[in-house]
């Protein structure tokens, strides 16, 4: 789809794509900036002490972008086929077990998808402000832009995780993803704060020069 024809699939009245899915293209598109402004910087004047780095980030960007991309279907597939599990017959005792078992089955895929998508998110996020430190301060705004887009995709995986997670009956599995998103949200947001504090400063001495 265009993005434009992406955007309005999503207004409609169907409940897929969703949010899981605008999160992992967030994530997607926070990793894309973290590569242009590594491959904007790369094998320029003066840049050969950073250009493995600049590499580096380039190339590990382009990989968690196709990943997060592959996920914005991953979710929706996901949510697709819980659906379907919900819609399987339940006249008989035996028909009612196999559909909660299904459920249950279909729920662990929709919680596993967007947590996989906030771990690659976050990664993007590293990637963003390591290029902010060292990558072409003309593009910092493009770098900032991506650790905001990555950190978005970060905390919307993990409200789509905790939204299913109440529905989930085996107690030691949901406490397990429950702390794994605990852990996963305090770095993201640790890293939002210190990245955003860091890319402002270097704006306001960047602005201050041009005085």
């Amino acid at each position: 789809m265009t993005v434009s024809d992406f955007a309005d699939e999503v207004s409609r009245d169907t409940p897929a794509p969703g949010g899981g899915s605008i999160a992992a293209l967030a994530g997607s598109l926070g990793a894309s900036l973290a590569s242009m402004v590594a491959n904007l910087t790369h094998g320029k004047e003066g840049t050969e002490s950073r250009d493995d780095a600049l590499a580096r980030i380039a190339e590990n960007a382009q990989i968690i972008k196709e990943q997060l991309m592959c996920g914005v279907d991953d979710d929706t597939n996901a949510f697709n086929a819980f659906m379907e599990a919900r819609r399987l017959p339940q006249t008989t005792p035996q028909e009612k077990e196999i559909r909660l078992q299904k459920m249950q089955e279909g729920l662990k895929i929709a919680i596993e998808v967007p947590f996989s998508s906030a771990l690659a998110s976050y990664e993007a996020m590293k990637l963003a402000r390591e290029v902010a430190a060292i990558g072409n301060p003309n593009s910092i705004t493009d770098a900032a832009v991506g650790v905001q887009m990555a950190f978005a995709g970060v905390r919307g995986g993990i409200w789509n995780v905790l939204i299913n997670l109440k529905d989930i009956t085996d107690s030691k599995y949901s406490d397990e993803m429950r702390k794994k998103c605990s852990m996963l949200i305090e770095l993201a947001k640790a890293l939002n704060d210190e990245s955003s504090s860091f890319i402002d400063s270097k704006i306001i001495e960047l602005i201050q020069k041009k005085k």
